[in-house]
């Protein structure tokens, strides 16, 4: 079951966590398949409120492809571009939107160079780093 108890502690006002599992299960045909569908539609119609970490978004920008096969990187960018649209999505969307749209847009570019380079961006901050080449964009 999935759980729903509201906490606030620098998250703002949540219902909980967001897990990459949950999207993982709502593509599958397995147990878990219909509950987690559910509560994503009701993520993306406002009813309920989870923080989605950055760290879960760049999980899954891996695992969506290995789950929902012939799925491409700019498929996948999209389906992230989407989740963060929904209204019960919570977390820094502005930043990570920036990091998605670089990430799609970059085909050698990691998706943790690609949220490197938002953030500094944002906070015109250095990225110490030797790949340049990746980041140069």
């Amino acid at each position: 079951m999935l759980a729903r108890r509201k906490m606030s502690s620098g998250l703002g006002m949540v219902d909980g966590l967001l897990d990459t599992n949950v999207f993982v299960h709502a593509h599958t045909t397995d147990r878990y398949a219909d509950e987690c569908r559910r509560f994503l539609a009701t993520l993306e119609a406002g009813g309920a409120r989870a923080y989605l970490d950055p760290l879960v978004l760049h999980e899954l920008s891996y695992a969506l492809p290995h789950y929902v096969q012939q799925m491409t990187r700019a498929q996948v960018g999209e389906y992230l571009l989407m989740v963060l649209s929904w209204e019960g999505i919570q977390g820094d969307k502005d930043l990570m939107v920036d990091a998605v749209e670089r990430w799609r847009a970059g085909a050698a570019l990691s998706f943790v160079d690609a949220y490197l380079a938002a953030l500094a961006t944002r906070s015109q901050a250095p990225v110490y780093t030797k790949n340049v080449r990746e980041l140069a964009g």
